[in-house]
């Protein structure tokens, strides 16, 4: 995957999943989502026509699709991105782990210890998170640098300068304005709304990963996502379609972003760089438990190799159950996950009124949030911690259930 940075003209408006009529609560840092919504809708509009370099194909399941020439109504289906992180001065920063803690003077992660006696932690968890800190009322700054995450998966505490609050990365600006009829596009002339427009301090940017691999006519994949940036650097983001510069760089994210540190023993924690969202799927509930954790008992239900389909397809064995189960986990409140798709129906042809919407909101795992495992050995610690870790891939291991193409279930491994 490539390396991204843009930085907005003006304001940004990155609004919630909140109706604005309540309020435009526009000023926060743009979700991962809305990188892959602003590169697919502009690569749309860059190229309203089938390009020679690219590679349409149908919608459905393989099994089931319809590989007819006229029903290649697919495009750009091969784009994932990966971020958004703020960069300041050159130093990409993120979201500092939940179970991180801190009394005025020092820092320490939350320990899990065996439950004993009655608690209301989920009955397939057993371990509670202790405190090691003093009862305190001091926050802990939400953006860290990768200096800090490298010294917290080593056990030490992160130097106080390693460490960023909202307001050194930007600043919310309220503005009034006057709703639009959405049949006219138009100033509708009745409804007034207050709106908060997020504007970036000066040395600020975000940076992002993105990749668009095509199949040409060999068979092989060529990376194909430098066409959209080769003539004009603009791209438009988030609410009211604001115009953001996007520079190339060569910088590879094995230097950028933090990395799982070797696991010796048995037990491991799992660390969200970006959120997740697990959906209920029959019988397993989902919410803040990954779908890939067995609902009764906790057991991890990965695999250390590839799945039965895909070893048949590469001529493999497939893969067995590594042997962990999680025992505690450290999970803030949900965030709601929106957006607006220029082409929501791929159907149907780009440029039809009917074509275009809000996309639905879902309710993810925050970043940061950690969840702890032990394995029933060292050597299944390891092989949990290749499969969790997004570096144990040059494209990026992504264990959300839904939405990993957009950069979703990003995460290091750290022992406990």
């Amino acid at each position: 995957m490539k390396t991204y940075t843009f930085a907005p003209s003006d304001l940004l408006f990155i609004r919630d999943a909140r109706p604005i009529d309540i309020g435009g609560h526009g000023a926060r840092w743009p979700d991962s989502p809305l990188i892959f919504d602003a590169i697919h809708a502009a690569l749309h509009r860059a190229f309203p026509t089938p390009q020679p370099w690219e590679h349409a194909h149908c919608e459905g399941v393989s099994k089931r699709r319809d590989f007819a020439p006229e029903n290649r109504t697919q495009r750009f289906g091969g784009l994932t991105t990966a971020g958004i992180f703020p960069v300041k001065n050159g130093k990409w920063l993120f979201p500092r782990p939940a179970d991180w803690r801190e009394d005025g003077n020092k820092g320490a992660a939350l320990k899990p210890e065996l439950a004993k006696g009655r608690s209301n932690i989920p009955s397939l968890l057993t371990h509670a998170l202790a405190n090691p800190c003093k009862p305190s009322k001091a926050e802990s700054k939400p953006w860290w640098t990768k200096a800090a995450f490298d010294s917290y998966v080593a056990g030490k505490q992160p130097a106080e300068e390693e460490s960023k609050s909202q307001t050194d990365l930007c600043i919310g600006e309220w503005q009034t304005g006057i709703r639009i009829d959405p049949e006219r596009q138009t100033q509708d002339g009745e409804g007034i709304y207050s709106a908060e427009y997020l504007r970036l301090r000066e040395g600020v940017s975000a940076g992002f990963f993105a990749a668009l691999p095509t199949k040409q006519n060999g068979g092989a994949s060529v990376e194909c996502i430098d066409h959209l940036f080769a003539s004009d650097s603009a791209i438009l983001i988030g609410g009211q379609l604001r115009s953001c510069t996007v520079r190339a760089t060569t910088d590879p994210a094995i230097g950028l972003l933090p990395i799982g540190t070797t696991i010796t023993g048995k037990c491991l924690k799992w660390i969200l760089l970006t959120p997740a969202i697990f959906p209920a799927i029959e019988a397993h509930p989902g919410g803040w438990l990954p779908s890939w954790i067995d609902a009764t008992n906790g057991r991890v239900q990965l695999l250390d190799g590839p799945g039965k389909n895909k070893a048949a397809r590469m001529k493999q064995s497939p893969g067995k159950p590594i042997g962990a189960r999680l025992v505690a986990a450290c999970v803030p409140r949900a965030v709601a996950l929106s957006g607006w798709s220029e082409r929501i129906e791929a159907a149907k042809d780009a440029g039809h009124k009917d074509n275009c919407g809000p996309r639905a909101t879902m309710l993810a795992v925050p970043a940061g949030s950690v969840y702890y495992f032990e394995a029933d050995s060292p050597e299944e610690a390891q092989k949990l911690a290749s499969a969790l870790n997004w570096h144990a891939s040059l494209n990026f291991h992504r264990r959300s259930t839904l939405l990993g193409e957009k950069g979703l279930g990003l995460g290091i491994c750290a022992p406990w």
